[in-house]
């Protein structure tokens, strides 16, 4: 099932395939699950298929020094 989060500072919102991924980018990118408001979203295939197509791929940052 897809989840949605939204930060309650800012509002912004990033969509996942599922809670465990949504989960770990509050935790590790996001500064904590407390920061983050969780919402399930319906499929919109009836059940046919997972619809793989909206779910946001989050980029991942290289944290090295220049």
């Amino acid at each position: 099932m897809a989840v949605k989060i939204t930060h309650l500072a800012n509002g912004q919102q990033v969509r996942f395939a599922n809670a465990d991924g949504a989960r770990r980018y509050a935790e590790i990118i996001g500064g904590g699950v407390d920061k983050w408001h969780f919402t399930v979203v319906p499929s919109d295939t009836g059940g046919a298929q997972p619809a793989v197509a909206a779910v946001v791929n989050v980029p991942v940052w290289r944290m090295t020094a220049r």
